[in-house]
């Protein structure tokens, strides 16, 4: 099997990855924070080369991904557990505020394994927590999706939904045109860029093709 870190190390340059931070530090600052208490314990599943654990503000911060290059990235404050998802040591279930899967889904074997990462992801939440994800949706991108070799499972909005249903949470934001589908891409980027992008009414962004989920598990009563 080849390793997807083989994938991102050629995907992206050096200036690639500046300019993802920045973008990312964007997002955070503009959107993601408010869904995201400064007081919160936060677990980025797929962290990569930590581009939002960095950026989010947080009382304490998990980076989670196989990628070697991830402890490289991550900020002093982040603690790193080079695992896959599913082997996140159960000490800490019931301890995270907040889950956050961004362009992670797709690049899993099948879906079995994507509602057994919702699992994982339910246990690891306290009483009340929240699971946030920033997905790619074949609706809007079409044949686009598979423009990525380590593209393989297929979501749309409505099985997205469904399966985090299924898992047991509950779906309290949805947004279909979140995002363009990429950061590889000649538009102008940037803070300002971004922040102007998000002042856009979903249902006009152009060019989206990433759609944006909160999902809660609920509170015990």
């Amino acid at each position: 099997m080849i390793p997807i870190s083989i994938c991102y190390h050629n995907r992206f340059s050096d200036e690639d990855k500046r300019k993802k931070a920045e973008l990312w530090s964007a997002l955070c600052q503009y959107s993601f924070q408010r869904f995201i208490p400064a007081s919160a314990v936060v677990m980025d599943i797929g962290s990569g080369y930590c581009e939002f654990i960095n950026a989010i503000r947080a009382k304490k911060k998990y980076a989670v991904d196989i990628n070697p290059d991830t402890v490289k990235f991550a900020g002093r404050e982040v603690i790193v557990i080079a695992k896959n998802a599913l082997s996140i040591p159960k000490h800490l279930n019931g301890t995270i505020d907040r889950v956050f899967l961004s362009n992670f889904l797709e690049h899993l074997n099948t879906k079995e394994e994507v509602m057994d990462v919702f699992g994982r992801v339910y246990a690891l939440l306290r009483s009340g927590g929240k699971l946030l994800i920033l997905q790619p949706n074949i609706d809007l991108v079409k044949e686009r999706y598979w423009d990525f070799f380590d593209h393989k499972v297929i979501l749309n909005g409505k099985s997205l939904r469904e399966g985090l249903v299924i898992a047991g949470f509950s779906v309290e934001t949805w947004i279909e045109r979140f995002l363009p589908y990429t950061t590889k891409s000649a538009l102008p980027q940037g803070a300002f860029i971004t922040r102007l992008y998000l002042s856009i009414p979903p249902a006009f962004r152009p060019f989206a093709g990433q759609s944006f989920v909160v999902a809660g598990k609920p509170e015990k009563r």
